[in-house]
């Protein structure tokens, strides 16, 4: 097995002569493979081109040289068994989500067969790979070990045991003081297993797989396995799926049935590899970074959204998907974009304007929406009518990035890439990430705040993969973190009162209304009514001028002093 790494700078000789694969060679006379993925070359075996996510301070997952493990094969001694069986684990998730995107865009134009600017494969449809075969079989293994153990139970009990009957009546006993003593007791022959004999095959074959793609086979039993050149032989020589073909019948149980049908199908594919001296498969992607944008989307996104991620001015929204708005309890639409790796320089440029953007363009379709029919039930809150501010819209950015100290699957590492004070506690908002007209006024519909996350890769890479039965949990997980991050972030950086004016004979409305209507040019863009009727303020922390509003305009009206998030505690109750 080989690992590689797209678009790291090899020499020309690291790199094999792969058909229909062209690396882009670079000024300094080195090489760079612009893909992703799996190939499969008779001569060189089995290769995984692994996404530059992996290559932190330009070496392999921040530990190794990558030169030093293209290589895999057991005369490489810099890489220890445990970081074999790593590499081919992660290249194994790799290989099944590109598989995963593949089948989700059957007819989307980056999975055409013709065009390397996307993804590419010479395999038929309903074929698989020599991988798809491997996993199957790894995983026939973790989901039936109760059946293992069941079967072993079952066709050892007996065996061994002496047959009195047959050993009375065929021996004769030594006489010692009156005792008989049978010295060649009649046990009970074990007679030919099949159930045992296509699970010793099985356990041969993962063993016989294990030298060559490093993972670990759990065997809880004690069957005596083939040895790897046997197996080998048993490939070479095609006997592998005769022998299988020549037990086929002797299975009833659901189970080995599809045990006996994976290994026939991987024997069958292991012969046929072993036999075309020019044989070759492959599974690949040039840009990597649109199965990334399918990783998120699977987590967090809304199906029912795709066409509204579509928008008229052409662009296309990465991530859209509803939860509760910051302020109440009423949904409204969640932002997001994503790139699979951290890039040398910080976010700038285009990857933040389109992102405001895509916010002003959901804004504005929800006022078109408004504006056609105010009366309409199910409108998100956009805008309040009455205070003419806008709800905040939640804005952000996901990068993937890999931890050298920590190579889990299981921690999503979600951190938000904005600097803390000194005490560690309050968020320091870069300006560069906030996109407005006029200061202090976030209720204002062009005040935009962009929230820059990262993600561990190798998290979203096996949640994805396992979507099926875990996206759900992990995506309610995420929204969740993505939603109190947003709230904690304006709860470091304003102030927020909720205000109670009171006028003698009016109602909580019409005194709403009064107040808002007596002070609207000294407070738009800095006051919001929830549809429950709460008046919220927001003050940018440390603004100047905000004790003088405080002591003019609510010297006589009842303020109180809140946090979004104790305000999410009071609307839930």
């Amino acid at each position: 097995m080989r690992i590689l790494f797209e678009d790291y700078h090899y020499n020309k000789e690291a790199i094999p002569s792969l058909e229909g694969i062209a690396p882009i060679e670079l000024q300094n006379g080195k090489m760079k493979l612009p893909y992703v993925g799996y190939y499969y070359d008779a001569d060189e075996g089995a290769i995984f081109i692994l996404p530059k996510v992996f290559i932190v301070n330009n070496q392999a997952f921040g530990r190794y040289i990558p030169e030093k493990i293209i290589d895999t094969s057991a005369d490489n001694t810099f890489l220890s068994p445990q970081d074999k069986t790593f590499l081919f684990g992660v290249s194994a998730w790799l290989y099944q989500a590109i598989a995963l995107f593949n089948a989700h865009h059957i007819d989307n134009e980056i999975t055409s067969s013709r065009s390397l600017a996307g993804l590419v494969g010479n395999r038929g449809e309903g074929e698989a790979t020599l991988i798809d075969h491997i996993l199957a079989l790894l995983r026939f293994n973790k989901e039936h070990q109760n059946l293992f153990t069941y079967i072993a139970i079952i066709q050892h009990s007996g065996n061994n045991k002496i047959h009195w009957t047959k050993t009375i009546c065929q021996t004769q006993p030594l006489l010692h003081k009156g005792k008989p003593f049978y010295l060649n007791c009649k046990t009970k022959s074990k007679i030919i297993n099949y159930d045992e004999e296509l699970i010793v095959l099985f356990f041969s074959t993962l063993d016989y797989l294990a030298r060559s793609y490093h993972f670990q086979v759990k065997k809880n039993l004690n069957y005596d396995t083939l040895k790897a050149h046997r197996v080998a032989n048993l490939i070479e020589t095609g006997k592998g799926t005769r022998l299988l073909r020549k037990i086929r019948n002797k299975y009833f149980t659901d189970e080995l049935v599809a045990l006996w049908g994976l290994l026939y199908a991987f024997y069958e594919q292991a012969e046929r590899v072993a036999q075309k001296k020019e044989y070759s498969e492959r599974l690949l992607v040039r840009n990597f970074n649109i199965v990334f944008e399918d990783m998120i989307d699977t987590l967090i996104g809304e199906d029912e959204l795709s066409s509204f991620k579509k928008q008229k001015d052409g662009k296309i929204v990465d991530h859209l998907y509803k939860d509760k708005s910051l302020l109440e309890q009423k949904n409204i639409y969640f932002i997001a974009d994503s790139k699979y790796y951290k890039e040398d320089s910080d976010l700038e440029g285009v990857s933040l304007y389109k992102q405001f953007t895509y916010a002003k363009n959901i804004i504005q379709y929800n006022i078109n929406l408004f504006n056609e029919n105010p009366k309409e039930k199910g409108l998100l809150p956009y805008r309040d009518s009455l205070t003419e501010g806008y709800n905040p819209t939640p804005n952000f950015f996901v990068r993937g990035f890999v931890d050298p100290d920590d190579l889990t699957y299981r921690d999503n590492k979600l951190k938000l890439d904005f600097k803390k004070d000194d005490n560690n506690d309050r968020y320091i908002v870069n300006e560069r990430f906030i996109n407005l007209h006029f200061q202090n006024r976030l209720f204002d519909r062009d005040t935009l705040l962009l929230l820059p996350y990262s993600i561990n890769f190798l998290f979203v890479l096996s949640a994805y993969v396992q979507s099926r039965a875990t996206s759900d949990s992990v995506g309610r997980f995420l929204r969740e973190v993505f939603r109190n991050n947003v709230i904690k972030v304006f709860d470091d950086t304003y102030d927020f009162y909720c205000i109670t004016p009171k006028y003698n004979g009016l109602s909580q409305v019409e005194c709403n209304k009064k107040f808002v209507d007596t002070y609207f040019r000294k407070l738009i863009g800095k006051i919001y009514c929830t549809t429950d009727g709460m008046l919220l303020l927001a003050l940018k922390k440390e603004e100047s001028d905000n004790e003088q509003l405080l002591e003019n305009i609510l010297h006589d009206v009842q303020k109180e002093k809140i946090t979004l998030t104790s305000l999410q505690n009071r609307t839930t109750d």
